[in-house]
C-alpha cells in the first residue's frame, strides 16, 4: 500500500509498504527499496524493527486519524500520515482548520513549557521539552494554532498518552 508522509517540518516522503510475510515487509521510500522486519512489541505502538542488518526500537503513537508521532532512538517527528485515498481526498476538501491535541508519546517529566494560553503557534513550533528515559523530547504543534490550555506545568510527570497542550485553530482571516 502507499502511504504520503509529511512531516511538521514539512518534508515529504512517499512510501510503499509490501508485506511479504506476517512481519517481514518490503518498503520503497522515495525509490529505494528496503527490506524489514518488525514487531510489535507490547501491542500499545513499542515496535522492534530489523532495516538491513540493523536493529530500531521505535514508539509510534497516531494521535488522530491522520497524525502520528513517531520517536526513534530519542528523537520524536511528528507525521501526517495518508494513503492514497486519503491524499486524494484532502485535496478534495476544502482545508479546513483543525483543533489540536499534544500528547506525551511516552511517560516522563515535563522540563520546559514553552508556550502560554492565547499564543499564536506555527506548524512545528515547539510547545513543550519532555524527558523520557534519559531524553529530552521536544513535543511540538503538528497543524499550529491558538493555545486554548495548557495542563501541565515544569516538573510534573505524565503518563504516555496523557494530554498536555490543547489547541484551537487560528482564526480565519
Amino acid at each position: 500500500m502507499k502511504y504520503f508522509l509529511k512531516s511538521a517540518q514539512g518534508r515529504s516522503f512517499e512510501i510503499n509498504v509490501e508485506a511479504t510475510s506476517s512481519d517481514h515487509f518490503r518498503i520503497t521510500l522515495d525509490g529505494k527499496e528496503v527490506e524489514a522486519d518488525f514487531f510489535d512489541v507490547d501491542g500499545s505502538g513499542q515496535y522492534a524493527a530489523a532495516i538491513q542488518g540493523r536493529s530500531f526500537a521505535a514508539s509510534i503513537e497516531q494521535t488522530d486519524e491522520q497524525h502520528l508521532r513517531v520517536t526513534i532512538g530519542g528523537e520524536t517527528f511528528s507525521m501526517l500520515a495518508e494513503d492514497e485515498g486519503e491524499q486524494v481526498a484532502g485535496v478534495l476538501a476544502s482545508s479546513r482548520p483543525k483543533a489540536e491535541v499534544i500528547k506525551a508519546a511516552m511517560p516522563g517529566v515535563v522540563i520546559a513549557v514553552r508556550v502560554s494560553v492565547g499564543d499564536h503557534l506555527e506548524p512545528g513550533q515547539a510547545v513543550l521539552v519532555l524527558e523520557a528515559m534519559k531524553m529530552q523530547n521536544e513535543m511540538a504543534s503538528q497543524e499550529g494554532g491558538v493555545v486554548k490550555e495548557v495542563l501541565v506545568a515544569e516538573g510534573d510527570t505524565v503518563s504516555a498518552n496523557a494530554v498536555l497542550v490543547r489547541l484551537e485553530p487560528l482564526p480565519e482571516s
